[in-house]
């Protein structure tokens, strides 16, 4: 049985200084009781709601190699994909590095691999991919990830 690989960041301390904030300000807000000083509080409540869902969000990355089978999931649903099954991997930048857009044949959907969230996330789905999908067509940024992979002795 594999193991999903781990988050490459500390989601804690973001949600603890986030939530630190809100009280904060609407403490701040409520000993004031200036002039529309409840929009204000609902407008800070909504800021944080919506920082703490994409934190939440960024949790739940998942990649988990087993065999053939690759496990992953972006946000809510989990896909397995079948190394026959790639046709097309697409490189795309994050602002924690690159992850990956992969075309499958069965039924002509794209599945989204998080590989920038999760510690050695590049290098576990690269290295799935080359031994498992040798036919898979990879664009420009892939390639060059895998040569400097390579090159560092990440994949083989």
């Amino acid at each position: 049985m594999s193991r999903p690989l781990e988050l490459s960041y500390h989601w804690r301390a973001p949600a603890s200084l986030a939530t630190i904030g809100l009280i904060i300000c609407v403490t701040v807000l409520v000993h004031s009781r200036t002039a529309g000083w409840g929009g204000a509080v609902a407008g800070v409540a909504v800021l944080w709601a919506l920082f703490m869902a994409t934190v939440w969000g960024r949790t739940r990355a998942l990649i988990e190699v087993d065999g053939d089978l690759l496990r992953v999931r972006r946000y809510f649903t989990t896909h397995e994909l079948s190394g026959a099954d790639v046709t097309t991997v697409r490189e795309y930048l994050t602002a924690n590095g690159p992850s990956y857009k992969v075309r499958l044949a069965r039924d002509d959907r794209t599945c989204y691999v998080p590989s920038a969230l999760l510690r050695q996330g590049q290098s576990t789905f690269l290295g799935w991919l080359l031994s498992h999908c040798p036919d898979a067509e990879l664009d420009k940024g892939s390639r060059k990830t895998i040569d400097r992979l390579r090159t560092q002795g990440l994949i083989e």
